[in-house]
């Protein structure tokens, strides 16, 4: 069985490889890179290989707090939130001139995520 500590590092690695794709992802529209197939492939790659990751880990993360069914309104909250990092990526694309808004709503995002999993509010 995987401990707690490990899907937990897992699981923020996820979150650093989502971030660090949609950071990627944003800079080369913005720059008018868009183009670029090598880095948008790997961004892409990287994107879908950390969201995969923190959906994995959060679920062993769940079972590992064994928290029953009905989930609380937090982790309800968390899955919105790796729904909305699953669809920024389709937006960036879409929406280049967004890439200031993206940038900060992506971080501001990230820090809820990470307030909601270590406080557990509701």
């Amino acid at each position: 069985m995987i401990s707690y500590s490990v899907y937990k590092v897992l699981h923020l690695i996820g979150m650093f490889m989502v971030l660090l794709s949609l950071g990627g992802w944003i800079v080369l529209g913005a720059v008018g890179q868009g183009n670029n197939v090598r880095w948008k492939k790997l961004a892409a790659m990287t994107n879908g290989i950390g969201l995969v990751l923190l959906f994995i880990t959060g679920f062993g993360l769940i079972a590992r707090l064994k928290i029953p069914w009905p989930w609380p309104g937090w982790i309800i909250s968390m899955v919105i939130i790796w729904v909305v990092f699953a669809c920024l990526m389709a937006v960036s694309k879409r929406r280049p001139e967004a890439a200031g808004y993206l940038w900060w709503g992506s971080l501001v995002l990230a820090g809820v995520a990470a307030y909601l999993g270590n406080i557990k509010p509701f």
